[in-house]
């Protein structure tokens, strides 16, 4: 018989078996806790491949690591530059926006423009957040692939052509 004590000792020696289990969500490495974490995981690599078909000579800065107040990409086009968050749902239903606070309250400070793309789902009531908090600086977006890179590209370039970064 195997003394549990001794083995809960010895497993960090052994290998990290049940480590995701313990580590909270926000330290996890971005698309490997849930269906949704690789769902979007998988969003990010298709907005990151329409960022490079959009605007090829573009920068584009990735965020590797999960935050709430930090945008996954920072998008760069003739020297202006656009964040943007992406969000995914599962469903079909209303996006509420009850994660983007602290992302926008950051941006606010910072007088950044944002594009948040939605893969689907009604985006009306986080519209109406992100109008209170950013203005005319932010855009919702539903884009889930290349039959809506029209709606993407108005959407940044509309915000590359405000002129004042602070408000």
């Amino acid at each position: 018989m195997i003394d549990t004590t001794l083995y809960r000792w010895l497993r960090p020696l052994l290998g990290q078996r049940g480590f995701a289990s313990r580590v909270p969500e926000r330290l996890r490495p971005r698309g490997t806790s849930s269906r949704v974490s690789r769902l979007a995981a998988r969003y990010d690599a298709d907005v990151d491949a329409a960022i490079q078909r959009l605007w090829p000579k573009a920068r584009v800065y990735h965020d590797r690591e999960f935050a709430q107040d930090r945008a996954d990409f920072l998008l760069v086009v003739r020297g202006r530059g656009v964040m943007v968050e992406t969000k995914v749902k599962s469903d079909p239903g209303l996006f509420r926006g009850s994660t983007l606070p602290p992302l926008l309250d950051r941006l606010q400070r910072d007088g950044r423009r944002l594009v948040v793309l939605l893969n689907q789902g009604d985006p009306t009531p986080a519209r109406e957040l992100v109008a209170a908090k950013l203005g005319d600086k932010a855009r919702i977006v539903v884009w889930s692939g290349p039959e809506h890179d029209a709606e993407l590209r108005a959407a940044v370039e509309e915000l590359i052509r405000i002129e004042c970064r602070h408000p």
